[in-house]
């Protein structure tokens, strides 16, 4: 019993746009849609398409590839500045989970560390949302690091001297991170929301563990430790 507890994860890592936020990746996809077409005419299919491939990635460093790509470059510290200061967009607030401050007790109270893993920094105007559900120390220093690249979560587990990659969970909504976290040989949680399609999710089948769409049923993944719950 004791080598079975031992196997159950103990770190949780939360992303927040798509997770603790729900509602917060669509919102973002419509203001980047917004912004570039403030200066060129993308289609929407278009902007989403790119903002699937990048939400991942170093925000400034992947957003100057899209700005400079379109010939728009000299718009893009104003647009960044844009995306950091949201707290709604077109009148709907970016908010937290219905839930969030359930599951957070709920998983704390059972002995789980939960710790924020986004591209997020302390000027991020919506991180405003997670004061005094978490503190600074629980938020995960990417810096200029890819939730993509499996690198990211090695580096994470030799700074915490983790040799134990199983015991760690991610949950995020972008099928690219949750590979990455997989072949690291992290434990997986794909949370479905508005941006990641079907389709999009797909071909990343293997790299996760289990799926949820709401804090509710997240919160039965981590009881039943990883059980797969039907799509």
């Amino acid at each position: 019993m004791d080598r079975d507890r031992d196997c159950r994860a103990h770190t949780v890592l939360l992303d927040f746009d798509g997770v603790l936020s729900l509602n917060a990746s669509s919102l973002l996809l419509k203001a980047l849609h917004e912004g570039i077409n403030r200066h060129t005419d993308l289609p929407y299919e278009a902007t989403a398409a790119q903002f699937k491939a990048i939400s991942t990635f170093p925000q400034r460093e992947s957003l100057h590839m899209l700005f400079t790509g379109l010939g728009i470059e000299r718009h893009l510290a104003a647009e960044i500045a844009a995306l950091r200061s949201l707290t709604a967009v077109g009148g709907t607030a970016l908010t937290l989970g219905e839930g969030v401050r359930e599951f957070c007790a709920e998983q704390r109270a059972h002995g789980l560390r939960l710790r924020v893993f986004s591209t997020m920094d302390r000027a991020t105007a919506r991180r405003a949302l997670l004061d005094g559900l978490f503190d600074d120390q629980d938020f995960v220093p990417l810096d200029h690091a890819s939730k993509a690249d499996p690198d990211t979560y090695t580096g994470l587990l030799a700074a915490e001297g983790e040799s134990h990659p199983e015991r760690w969970l991610l949950v995020d909504d972008s099928p690219l991170a949750l590979r990455a976290a997989k072949i690291a040989g992290l434990r997986t949680v794909l949370m479905r929301g508005e941006v990641f399609t079907d389709a999009d999710v797909a071909p990343f089948g293997s790299y996760i563990d289990a799926r949820a769409t709401s804090f509710a049923q997240l919160g039965d993944v981590l009881r039943t430790d990883g059980a797969a719950l039907p799509a």
